[in-house]
């Protein structure tokens, strides 16, 4: 039997910190949906201007955000906030946790809203696929430890 896989460096537990509180994954729902600023963010999430203050200066500090000026005539200079390329990359993850929600949270299976792709109309579906871009079964799929550098010279 091989040795236990040291998980004390988790990357789950790393982007939990970052990403797995409620507020902060319905402000990337958000934005994905094309909400940009502060007031609109606050009338759709109904939580506290300080919650979304916090949660939106964590997630730009982070890097998922990206503030962007604008200003409205005779109105001071506000921000906008913007996906940046890693917030992109969690997409799939949204997308999963709102299939998996529709699918097993909903009386009747089917959520609010669904995924379309905009160039075919077709659903979009969240899949585990390997490097080549096939399909895998989770039946398929084992856990195994990454050498590194300090393991590999250990060897």
């Amino acid at each position: 039997m091989p040795p236990p896989i040291d998980l004390s460096q988790c990357s789950i537990a790393a982007a939990l910190s970052l990403v797995g509180e409620k507020w902060t994954i319905l402000i990337l729902r958000d934005v994905f949906s094309g909400v940009r600023r502060f007031d609109d963010f606050l009338s759709r999430l109904q939580c506290s201007p300080a919650v979304l203050s916090a949660r939106l200066k964590t997630l730009t500090e982070a890097g998922l955000l990206r503030k962007v000026s604008y200003k409205e005539p005779g109105e001071r200079e506000r921000f906008g906030y913007h996906p940046t390329r890693a917030a992109v990359e969690l997409l799939p993850v949204l997308v999963g946790l709102m299939q998996w929600g529709d699918a097993h949270l909903t009386a009747c299976g089917q959520g609010p809203a669904e995924v379309r792709a905009r160039s075919t109309g077709r659903k979009v579906r969240v899949a585990l696929v390997d490097e080549h871009g096939d399909s895998v079964a989770p039946s398929d799929m084992v856990l195994q430890a990454v050498a590194t550098a300090s393991t590999a010279s250990a060897d």
